[in-house]
């Protein structure tokens, strides 16, 4: 049974501004808050419909919708700091890259209205190719999909491959979306695929291995690990990956992960972050029965939540990890 929690009353939110010291400037909290995901297709839609039907069943004086998000992890950073939504998956170099100005943010915004709400997932830097392929570095010379130009697939591919020495100099890269890049992968029109995945999504990566058999045709490439060593020390926004592909028979596999999670904004009022962030937590069974995967190892967790320790934290999220005990084991 969902766990409602009660909304802050008019007294106490009139002492409370009475008795505060140099208040942080918010924007009146919304009634209405919409959390976006990404496409149709993918699990990040499920999980925002997942949040919403929680948050709007605890929180009674809220009504919370679960969107699609276009643009996935980089447009809904940029609605976020618009104010025209108020929650959104992301991925963690998209929001370093957003504080940064590079990449796809390089366009005069500033974007400190974004903050990191939780962790949640890991995704896979993972790549697929031809049986001759052993190793990262053995990419060069071949023709590989990466992901439309300028989509962000594409860039962090780029990033993580020109770790192993793979660069558009010596090697063919195919900029191509995820869809078009696995159907010429399995028409045997290229030699390999190289995207960011989430694990054991057989929603993604099933039709490749429908169409040619794993470990005879192709298969799974791990990072070369001297090379790997040396990369992860050099960027740190990514960390290797252990816990391979169970549901593809490859439970050794080792790959290069990073994290993703939910951003929200910075001019919600810490008190109704707080209230979302418990009301989340407090039935997280009930997200469980929607988005099961994050019961995996190295998934989702209260425990997990606030490992994102390069990026800064809404401090209503904040004030909850620390109630519940979780904050110090990573942040300090």
């Amino acid at each position: 049974m969902l766990r409602r929690l009660k909304p802050l009353t008019a007294g106490i939110a009139l002492v409370a501004a009475l008795f505060a010291v140099a208040p942080a400037a918010h924007a009146d909290d919304p009634e209405i808050i919409t959390i976006s995901g990404a496409g149709p297709q993918g699990r990040w839609f499920k999980e925002a419909s997942a949040y919403a039907k929680v948050l709007s069943e605890a929180l009674p004086d809220r009504t919370v919708n679960g969107v699609i998000g276009k643009g996935v992890s980089v447009g809904n950073i940029k609605r976020i700091n618009a104010g025209r939504i108020e929650a959104g998956r992301f991925y963690r170099f998209d929001l370093e890259n957003a504080q940064a100005g590079k990449q796809e943010f390089d366009d005069g915004n500033d974007y400190s209205n974004v903050l990191v709400w939780m962790k949640l997932g890991t995704h896979l830097f993972r790549v697929v190719a031809e049986t001759d392929v052993k190793s990262f570095s053995d990419l060069k010379g071949k023709t590989v999909a990466i992901g439309v130009k300028g989509s962000g697939d594409d860039a962090i591919a780029e990033r993580i491959l020109a770790g192993y020495g793979v660069t558009p100099d010596n090697t063919d890269f195919q900029y191509v979306g995820r869809s078009d890049g696995q159907a010429a992968f399995a028409n045997g029109q290229i030699d390999a695929i190289a995207y960011l995945y989430a694990r054991n999504n057989q929603g993604h990566l099933g039709p490749v291995f429908a169409a040619r058999k794993i470990g005879e045709d192709i298969d799974f490439v791990e990072p070369d690990p001297a090379k790997t060593e040396e990369f992860l020390a050099q960027d740190e926004t990514f960390f290797l990956d252990e816990f391979g592909e169970p549901a593809f028979g490859r439970p050794d596999l080792k790959g290069i992960a990073v994290y993703q999670g939910m951003a929200i904004r910075a001019d919600l009022s810490d008190d109704l972050v707080y209230q979302m962030t418990q009301a989340l937590y407090d039935n997280w069974d009930d997200i469980l029965v929607s988005a099961p995967w994050w019961a995996e190892p190295g998934e989702a967790s209260l425990e997990s939540a606030p490992a994102m320790t390069t990026l800064k934290y809404h401090p209503g999220a904040v004030r909850y990890y620390k109630e519940r005990g979780v904050w110090d084991q990573h942040q300090g």
